[in-house]
């Protein structure tokens, strides 16, 4: 219903305020609101128990216990946690922490690393056990001096790695271990160890090495036979196609030759072999592993071949060992063995170690000298092994942190274009020309292969060659002001990714962290496809040509006709002719 105030009687109007004026104001019971509130609140429910009085008195205590910056903000976290501590067991003392599926899954792995190794029944001295050096490998100290570099991984993973070694060292035999570094994946992540095994161990995988090459050699057929083999096929065909003729056709007294066989114009250069175990780019042995604290994989051998083509190709890891690397031109292997040839790429061209830690020669004795002298003069190089030396001298800082980098050297070999550390002769009879004489080896002629040579062991840095007008290195100090206590960096710039650190006494180390592939100033483009190779030469016996049409062809007719013979001629022959009837009669 709508009033209209202007419809009202003014007298009523002053009427009803006299009379509201005449009536006493109502004071209100204040004792008797706050029973009836206080009763309010403190109802109890009939699910929990629990009322709001009780409730809003427990989160103002603890409110006012701790204080905390900008509680309105987040005043109902605080209602929900007294509601959960009033209806939790008091003999519960754990506090309930969510914890998400991928923290829970890396605690179980890293359980078994932390739990103290069973005890073993064997006589052997634990002293007496002969266990690879570890105290290179302190990955928290190492993490420090990373730190200041600006790169290395968490202290969690740095420490369980550390952890996951001590346990790979007591299951397997190596001699040396150390954390190589990571390379990032699409999907999974690689840890990679360096290893070098004992010395009966890189026998014992030659000799069973050379069993199966010899193996294969017993299997495989020689040229010879499949040159006979394929005579005989096609033998077969020739009579099985007279005998099919024989029904409609006599078959023929002579038989139809044979056509030759296709010789190969093209002579590929021999493949060369893979270098053993312990030698050259397979001297280390890798293992990776996805997370620190799951099982070490080991890497297969690296052949010349897989690193001849990872050079021209570029492919990104998955993660997964046995993916299928599909790539021109063709990778010969999976992308355990990509991943193996990248890492030995790496290692040739990143690690380094400052001037005169290393020296040639030393504690090795008369044996080991008497065999680089052999190897020196198979290979025409420089000693292959080396020493540490105990009379280094740390190197000044200001030397260290030089731009010429003259004071850094590169202490592992230099992987040739052949993909070995050591030339291989493909024609092995070039070495036969010293006992030959001068006319019959002028005399031979025969492909010829020029040896390939590289830069020696412990080669400074200074002589790298730079990638258009890119500097090979990078160096700096983690420190301006306090000089005394920095440390010298030194970083790749052709694999980015490689680091190497030193302080100014002797401790320094190599780690690469990035995703294995190497700087190219510009866009990478693949390898172009090999043009079509032909058949057969190009002439006008195998060259398609457009059909004549019937005007020319009356003009080939006419001009191939017979020319008439001129009259002395008709007249000599008609001469002859009476002649030779004469004589006949």
């Amino acid at each position: 219903m709508i009033y209209n105030y202007e419809d009202i009687n003014p007298e009523d109007q002053d009427r009803d305020q006299e009379q509201l004026q005449q009536q006493e104001p109502i004071i209100p019971n204040y004792e008797a609101e706050f029973v009836s509130a206080k009763t309010f609140l403190q109802r109890v429910s009939p699910d929990t128990g629990d009322n709001m009085y009780d409730h809003l008195s427990d989160c103002l205590n603890k409110i006012l216990a701790e204080r905390p910056d900008n509680v309105i903000d987040f005043f109902e976290e605080y209602s929900r946690k007294v509601k959960e501590r009033r209806h939790k067991p008091a003999t519960d003392h754990l506090e309930d922490v969510y914890i998400s599926p991928g923290r829970y899954t890396q605690a179980k792995r890293f359980m078994p690393l932390l739990r103290p190794p069973p005890p073993t029944d064997t006589n052997v001295d634990p002293e007496d056990e002969e266990l690879a050096d570890m105290s290179r490998n302190d990955m928290l100290q190492l993490l420090y001096f990373f730190e200041q570099a600006g790169i290395g991984l968490p202290k969690a993973e740095m420490f369980c790695l550390m952890l996951s070694m001590k346990k790979v060292i007591k299951n397997l035999p190596i001699s040396s271990i150390r954390f190589w570094g990571k390379i990032h994946g699409l999907y999974k992540n690689y840890y990679v160890l360096e290893t070098e095994l004992k010395e009966e161990e890189y026998m014992r995988r030659n000799e069973e090495q050379n069993k199966e090459e010899e193996q294969l050699l017993e299997t495989e057929p020689p040229p010879q036979m499949l040159e006979d083999v394929q005579q005989e096929a096609l033998k077969a065909l020739d009579q099985a196609e007279e005998e099919g003729e024989g029904d409609t056709k006599p078959p023929s007294k002579v038989p139809r030759p044979l056509p030759p066989i296709p010789q190969a114009i093209i002579e590929e250069v021999p493949e060369p072999p893979s270098e053993p175990y312990g030698v050259g780019v397979n001297k280390k042995v890798y293992y990776v592993t996805h997370e620190p604290g799951c099982e070490w994989v080991e890497l297969p051998n690296v052949t010349p071949k897989q690193i001849r083509t990872a050079r021209l190709i570029k492919k990104s890891f998955t993660g997964n060992l046995h993916q299928e690397i599909i790539t021109w031109p063709a990778f010969d292997g999976t992308e355990k063995e990509y991943l193996r040839a990248q890492i030995a790429r790496i290692s040739a061209g990143t690690q380094i170690s400052p001037l005169g830690f290393y020296t040639f020669g030393g504690g090795g004795g008369e044996e080991e000298e008497e065999e680089e002298a052999e190897e020196e003069e198979k290979g025409g190089g420089s000693p292959s092994t080396y020493n540490e030396n105990p009379r280094f001298d740390p190197i000044p800082f200001n030397d260290m942190t030089d731009k010429s980098m003259s004071f850094w050297v590169h202490h592992t070999q230099y992987i040739l274009p052949q993909g070995r550390t050591s030339w291989w002769n493909p024609y092995p009879s070039e070495d036969l020309g010293e006992e030959m004489g001068e006319e019959e080896e002028q005399g031979a002629e025969g492909p010829k292969a020029e040896p390939e040579t590289g830069p020696p062991l412990l080669t400074p840095l200074s002589e790298d060659a730079s990638l258009e007008a890119v500097p090979p290195w990078s160096v700096r100090s983690s420190s301006i002001l306090t000089t005394e206590y920095a440390i010298a960096i030194v970083r790749s710039n052709l694999w980015p990714g490689a680091f190497c650190f030193s302080n100014q006494g002797k401790i320094f180390q190599n780690i690469y962290i990035g995703y294995g592939h190497k700087y190219i100033a510009h866009n990478f483009s693949p390898t172009p496809l090999p043009p079509v190779e032909q058949d057969y030469p190009l002439g006008p016996e195998i060259m398609e040509m457009t059909d004549p049409t019937g005007a020319e062809e009356e003009e080939w007719r006419i001009a191939h006709l017979p020319k008439p013979k001129p009259e002395k001629a008709a007249a000599e022959e008609e001469a002859e002719e009476e002649e030779e009837e004469d004589e006949d009669e």
